[in-house]
């Protein structure tokens, strides 16, 4: 399994290389970045979503099941994909402290959506839907109760402000 994991890690930056949007992003002027930006944030609002296969042209199948790789690999793969995925602006978003080798089915399951094509920034590509009683990073996240604490503040300052009378 090794030998393929090296040869789909050396066809990731064969692509990379050929692809290259980030250089060409680098290369343009100011009005043409600002109509780069504005063309991506109209695809991300109204334009056609494609699977992550056609944007990258690696196919979910090169992919190999978690189940097939041990820890080392999945360590290996989860960071190639992300800094590849990374090359065609899409940032996952994980928790800090999230293992790499727990990053790969995560990154695995994500070649099945589509979503626009982006020239400049990023498409930041969340897995936690903020429900606590279902966090797939158990253990390892604590937004949701950083979430209902906010949220417990935010309700205790509107209560307070809402007694209060304004007199003309």
């Amino acid at each position: 399994m090794q030998r393929y994991i090296t040869q789909l890690i050396e066809d990731l930056h064969e692509i990379a290389q050929i692809t290259n949007p980030a250089d060409a992003a680098e290369k343009v002027n100011d009005s043409e970045a600002l109509f780069k930006q504005l063309e991506d944030f109209e695809n991300y609002l109204h334009g056609e979503e494609l699977p992550i296969s056609v944007i990258t042209g690696i196919l979910p199948e090169q992919l190999p099941p978690p189940e097939m790789l041990n820890v080392s690999q999945r360590v290996q793969l989860s960071v190639e994909l992300e800094k590849f995925l990374a090359h065609f602006h899409f940032a996952l978003v994980f928790p800090q402290n999230y293992p790499s080798h727990l990053r790969y089915p995560f990154i695995r399951n994500f070649w099945s959506e589509k979503h626009s094509p982006m020239q400049i920034g990023y498409n930041y590509i969340e897995f936690c839907e903020y429900d606590e009683t279902n966090c797939p990073f158990q253990g390892y996240c604590n937004s949701c109760s950083n979430f209902d604490i906010e949220d417990k503040n935010h309700d205790i300052d509107n209560f307070e402000g809402s007694n209060e009378i304004e007199f003309d």
